[in-house]
């Protein structure tokens, strides 16, 4: 099986950045609660600062720690299954996807399910950067698990207003 390298992990993050910017951004345009809306709206400013970090990361990253074989495998297993989500298939699936929604409450479900997606691929790329690497994949681990906070609330408040 294949052994992804930093840079291909690297990359893998600034797609993922990308479909989430698009979809934030589709999801802004359709939804008409203005709570709902701003949310979406500084959710794709913050995805495009992801973006921005991880290309400043793609300038310089070494080669990834060393992993057993079957380490290597169940990663490259994982990575696959991502890559083959619709969520991570790339901005135009994601904006198409953020356009058939209307409703507030499933714009908050999907823009949840994405965030947590996210995050499980940050925990598992942390651990393939190098040590040096690291705090600032930390930092926007942080920030996805905002993200996830501040749309569970959301999702929250919309459920007892129902």
């Amino acid at each position: 099986m294949a052994v992804f390298t930093a840079a291909e992990a690297i990359n893998m993050a600034l797609r993922i950045e990308q479909t989430g910017e698009a979809f934030y951004t589709g999801m802004s345009r359709r939804v008409q609660d203005p709570q709902v809306k701003a949310v979406m709206d500084d959710l794709a400013v913050q995805e495009q600062r992801h973006y921005n970090a991880f290309m400043k990361l793609s300038g310089y990253v070494a080669e990834m720690p060393s992993h057993s074989q079957a380490e290597w495998d169940e990663y490259a297993q994982y990575l696959q299954v991502a890559v083959d989500n619709a969520i991570f298939a790339g901005p135009d699936k994601a904006l198409a996807l953020a356009e058939s929604i209307a409703d507030p409450k499933d714009a908050l479900r999907m823009a949840l399910g994405f965030e947590k997606d996210t995050l499980l691929f940050y925990y598992d790329l942390r651990e393939m950067m190098r040590e040096a690497d690291r705090p600032l994949v930390n930092e926007i681990i942080r920030e996805e698990k905002a993200h996830v906070r501040r749309l569970a609330g959301l999702l929250g408040g919309a459920r007892g207003q129902a």
